[in-house]
């Protein structure tokens, strides 16, 4: 019996043996790529409707670009010329 308990005990430690200390490093990075997850979520605001269901105000998607006039320095002509196509703007107003 004492050895029957002594080999289930041996086989034991070996196994915790193998996942704390020889496959630590891959069990860790497994580990990681499970629990850690990105996700952007944007929320939209709900609507604002009077009593009969008419639509009083709602949320319209709208992008914004700001700059530093400091940090753009004398690269003004490149910035514009790379922002006029994704706001559609001419470049001309962008410089302004």
């Amino acid at each position: 019996m004492g050895l029957l308990l002594g080999a289930a005990f041996g086989g034991l430690s070996y196994r915790l043996i193998d996942l704390q200390v020889l496959r630590h490093a891959y069990l860790t990075a497994k580990a990681q790529e499970n629990t850690h997850n990105e996700s952007l979520l944007e929320p939209r605001r709900g609507d604002i409707m009077d009593c009969k269901g008419d639509l009083l105000a709602t949320s319209v998607p709208a992008k914004t670009v700001c700059a530093h006039p400091g940090l753009i320095g004398d690269r003004k002509p490149e910035i514009a010329r790379a922002l006029a196509p994704l706001l559609q703007m001419s470049e001309a107003e962008l410089l302004q």
